[in-house]
């Protein structure tokens, strides 16, 4: 991937911290924004630094005005230099390194405690996010009664055989009891009362079910501007399944080496 040409602005907050801050601000309903207005707070855990790329591309290439990026680098043997590099001239855009003893469930609790709006969007390092994925998903916030959006019905990209599949096909548009993690968008709020918990395998489904008990609705919007990544390898993969078990329980759309026409409506 072409290194990034970025604008010469001001340096980025960078920080080091181990410790826990104090509690989020409240989100109002009664604010009156329009969806546009709202900010949002997009949250990454990563412990892999050759998808730094992906990170600021899926991030700055993200159209809705009102954003900030906080990036968690999980474990003090990943360089930091690179990221700061990359990083510069975007005041939007925070760096913590915090140790890899650490579960990601306590990593995502850190990154929400530095964030600066109302809502939090969690990105995954892997996956791709097409420039309307925060948009549309603002967009739905001001219609819709749940505390968490995001996509159940999604595509996945196998990178082995180059083949483009729709995962829970039909799981569009309605209350659901999972999204995809990687999807997330919540209301901060929410994180008052409900937190990660401190595991790493999981967090996000164990999170979803802590919020149902709880009463928050979570719903799922349409399957557009996402595409999960299946690398050939399932061993780099935090779900570990092979590829045709998961293929067999996703129904096929295309072979294709281009999938940004299939996935953007």
């Amino acid at each position: 991937m072409a290194k990034l040409k970025l604008p010469d602005r001001r340096h980025l907050v960078i920080s080091h911290h181990h410790g826990q801050l104090s509690a989020p601000a409240f989100y109002s309903r009664d604010t009156g924004l329009e969806s546009s207005q709202l900010g949002v707070s997009v949250v990454c855990c990563t412990n892999r630094s050759y998808f730094m790329d992906r990170v600021f591309r899926n991030y700055l290439g993200q159209v809705h005005p009102v954003k900030e990026l906080i990036i968690i680098l999980h474990g003090h043997s990943l360089p930091l230099d690179p990221w700061i590099a990359t990083a510069q001239g975007y005041p939007d855009i925070k760096i913590y390194q915090l140790d890899e003893h650490l579960s990601l469930g306590e990593c995502y609790n850190f990154a929400v405690q530095q964030s600066s709006y109302d809502f939090v969007a969690k990105f995954d390092d892997d996956d791709y996010y097409a420039p309307r994925f925060l948009q549309e998903t603002m967009h739905a916030f001001g219609f819709i009664n749940a505390g968490i959006i995001g996509k159940a019905c999604r595509y996945v990209y196998f990178e082995g055989s180059s083949t483009l599949a729709l995962c829970q096909s039909g799981r569009e548009n309605m209350y659901v009891e999972y999204v995809a993690g990687a999807t997330m968008v919540i209301k901060k709020e929410i994180f008052s009362q409900i937190r990660f918990r401190p595991i790493t395998v999981g967090e996000d489904s164990q999170f979803q079910s802590d919020c149902l008990r709880r009463g928050v609705k979570i719903y799922s919007i349409n399957r557009h501007n996402y595409v999960t990544h299946r690398r050939p390898d399932q061993n780099t993969h935090t779900y570990r399944v092979a590829d045709d078990t998961y293929l067999n329980a996703c129904q096929f759309v295309a072979y294709t080496d281009n999938y940004e026409p299939w996935i953007t409506p």
